[in-house]
């Protein structure tokens, strides 16, 4: 098969593959007169808790290995509530015993922080797991399962928030526009393919639409430009990141034409296209990608699989900073000598269950979060795989009926 042959073949494949997969995507920087809640999914910034009265301990707001917090910095924090439908089928697979304490109702929220002073050390990066136990709000009279049958359930489920799925129509939703003018999506467009945004449905299935669309596109347009025009707000660099509100879509490979940064299989490097100034001719003939550092990556680069793949699915979508796929496969960064994920450990705070993969942050995100603050060398991380307890297990809640845990992280670095 010729390269050209191959690529196209390539194409073809990923236009028609599905994916199961969420996409965070930067929304819009966070103003002075935003208020966050924990409903909100946001990279940078400081980590809001779910009751202010109820903090995770000293000892995991600290980096795992310097012991200080002084450079522990938030990266994500995201609003993660769970399915039962989804949770109980991944626990089916897994061959574990199914329980009742995954409620949709608790508050359910990741903080993943980093310490900008130790790249590469074991435990730099963290993920706190947090919920919130709230009285389900079943409401079991017949009228109302009547209007659950009518409603039907053909709406897309939004990974980081459930909650607003159920009260999303950018028209009513005064509460959210208090918070974030944009919602989920920053246009809050109907016709958007984003799973954060969907509208209620009246007994007759039909969408309520009480404003024409060129008319609340025209409105929502001047929402974001006024948004836009306020004042960014500002943190102290030396303990928090530039704050950013994200929205979430569906990953999809149609319609896109990427650059893929794929090489041909039989480029040659030829070392007079190089400058090699310094280099000693002598050695560069015994190996001349060896001897010059800025080949070796490229070398790297032509025997990692796993890299190109990588750079290809991620140039369908490039300006992800967060992939979501509770109970799905990472996309690995590059390729490992032992299998990532079966080094998983199980929870030792439920060791009967299992650790699933829940979620990865991209490098995108630290063009974002370095974009105006300074970090001696910058963050060096490929991807962040973060696994979590598909139970949601919590051994001990607070008075506030708050607990946090420590859940599993695993980090491929830059090479």
């Amino acid at each position: 098969m010729s390269d050209t042959e191959h690529s196209a073949f390539e194409e073809d494949n990923y236009n028609s593959k599905h994916s199961d997969v969420y996409l965070a995507l930067v929304d819009t920087p966070v103003k002075v007169d935003d208020e966050l809640n924990i409903e909100d999914t946001f990279i940078g910034g400081e980590p809001l808790w779910l009751d202010e009265n109820s903090i995770p301990s000293e000892e995991l707001l600290t980096c795992g290995s310097c012991k200080k917090k002084d450079n522990f910095k938030l990266l994500l924090q995201a609003f993660s509530p769970l399915d039962v439908d989804q949770v109980s089928d991944i626990q089916t697979k897994l061959g574990l015993k199914e329980i009742s304490s995954v409620n949709p109702d608790d508050d359910r929220v990741l903080y993943v922080f980093i310490c900008t002073k130790c790249q590469r050390k074991p435990n730099s990066i963290r993920c706190i797991r947090g919920v919130k136990k709230n009285v389900p709000q079943t409401d079991n009279t017949f009228s109302a399962k009547l209007d659950a049958v009518s409603e039907g359930k053909d709406f897309k489920i939004n990974p980081f928030d459930l909650k607003k799925t159920e009260d999303s129509n950018p028209l009513e939703n005064n509460k959210k526009e208090e918070s974030n003018p944009f919602g989920s999506n920053p246009f809050n467009s109907q016709n958007s393919d984003n799973p954060f945004n969907s509208f209620k449905k009246n007994s007759e299935g039909e969408e309520q639409q009480k404003t024409p669309e060129k008319s609340a596109k025209a409105i929502q347009k001047a929402a974001q430009s006024e948004h836009d025009s306020k004042e960014d707000k500002q943190y102290d660099e030396s303990k928090a990141f530039k704050n950013y509100l994200l929205y979430v879509e569906e990953e999809s490979f149609k319609n896109k034409k990427p650059d893929h940064l794929k090489l041909p299989k039989n480029l040659k490097i030829d070392k007079e296209a190089l400058d090699l100034t310094g280099t000693d001719e002598e050695d560069l003939t015994k190996n001349p990608i060896k001897v010059d550092p800025r080949t070796e990556k490229l070398s790297k680069f032509l025997d990692d699989d796993t890299f190109q793949k990588f750079q290809e699915i991620v140039a369908y979508n490039p300006h992800q900073v967060l992939r979501y796929d509770l109970g799905g496969k990472p996309l690995l960064y590059a390729d490992t000598k032992v299998d990532l994920v079966s080094t998983i450990p199980n929870p030792s705070f439920n060791p009967s269950s299992k650790r699933v993969f829940e979620m990865q942050l991209m490098p995108k995100m630290i063009m974002d979060l370095e974009d105006t603050t300074s970090i001696k060398g910058g963050m060096e991380w490929g991807t962040i795989l973060i696994f979590t307890d598909i139970q949601n297990y919590i051994p001990n809640y607070d008075d506030n009926d708050v607990g946090y845990v420590e859940e599993c992280v695993r980090v491929q670095w830059e090479s």
